[in-house]
């Protein structure tokens, strides 16, 4: 069970239904599997296609399943099914490939860092003191420090780099938390050059702040950032932001969600993780369980030749404790 807890991947074991759910044609749109161990714990494993719909989606599936295993009688909010009025389908002026093309898979590695609340303290208070940002949020501030080493240890040959975030729309639009569907879209920093002037922190979260503003008065539900996006992926089978000739890092925060607190009825989970998944250059924010959920569990995929310079980096080291 330590093993697992350590490795968490092993809850998801090669040759069964998951590598399918990565095929955008076919496969399973949801998998779930319980692992029981001699020592009488248990795991449970979960992938949604993201056909059916994005980490909101995912985390209300998981939370209502476990409400209704503790008491069967519930009555719970159904699942809300987005319509077309409000986010329309999109016209293809140039239909999809046919099979459509996937992105070759990435070899990368990951590794886990854990940002304790004291240590976001410290970061927050460092941002304040040298930029004019009020209340730094604990996702502006940890995003900043992740992309700043990450641009640093880069090992391509482009000299620039841009941060891509992820933004749930559902209280933009308004909708209820439990609609159904990729329900988000991307805002992005500008493209700096990987040199030390550029990078600094207070620079990076100020840059952070108006790139959320600017998205934020925009009509995301109509013209959105994040399906142009991947339907070029699609159409060329190149990654995602291939054409922007520089490194880009894509930061996605689940912090508004308490995974680590469903309780099926066995308490709350040791650990709540992510598996490593395919793409570098991706990271994952998540609550830890610790900290009153007010820490950050940053899971981060980069290929195995930047990790080696990432990992050491004395910026990242001196506010985050590596697993």
């Amino acid at each position: 069970m330590d093993e697992v807890i350590h490795n968490p991947d092993l809850t998801f074991p090669q040759g069964l239904s998951w590598g399918y759910l990565s095929s955008s044609t076919s496969g399973a749109l949801i998998v779930a599997q319980l692992s029981h161990f001699e020592c009488g714990g248990i795991a449970l494993s979960l992938c949604m296609s993201h056909k059916v719909g994005d980490a909101c989606c995912a985390y209300y599936f998981l939370r209502d399943w476990a409400r209704l295993t503790r008491d069967p009688k519930l009555t719970l909010s159904p699942p809300y099914f987005v319509q077309d009025s409000l986010m329309p389908s999109v016209p293809f002026d140039v239909p999809l490939f046919s099979p459509v093309i996937e992105p070759k898979k990435e070899r990368c590695i990951q590794k886990r860092f854990v940002f304790s609340e004291s240590k976001i303290n410290a970061l927050k208070a460092l941002v304040v003191a040298e930029s004019c940002v009020q209340n730094p949020t604990r996702n502006e501030v940890v995003s900043a420090l992740l992309y700043k080493c990450a641009a640093s240890s880069s090992t391509t040959n482009l000299g620039r780099s841009q941060l891509v975030q992820t933004s749930n729309l559902r209280s933009q639009a308004p909708l209820p938390p439990t609609s159904i569907g990729n329900i988000a879209t991307i805002f992005s920093t500008p493209i700096y050059e990987n040199y030390e002037h550029d990078l600094k922190l207070p620079k990076l979260v100020t840059d952070i702040r108006k790139s959320k503003h600017d998205m934020s008065t925009r009509n995301n539900l109509q013209e959105n950032e994040y399906i142009t996006v991947m339907l070029e992926a699609y159409r060329t089978g190149k990654l995602p932001f291939h054409q922007r000739n520089c490194d880009v890092y894509t930061i996605t925060s689940i912090l508004a969600f308490e995974f680590e607190k469903i309780d099926f009825g066995f308490g709350k989970p040791t650990r709540a993780s992510q598996e490593s998944g395919s793409f570098s250059n991706l990271f994952i924010l998540m609550n830890t369980p610790d900290d009153h959920g007010r820490g950050v569990e940053a899971f981060v995929n980069l290929n195995e030749q930047q990790m080696s310079v990432f990992k050491n980096d004395n910026d990242l080291l001196q506010f985050a404790t590596p697993f």
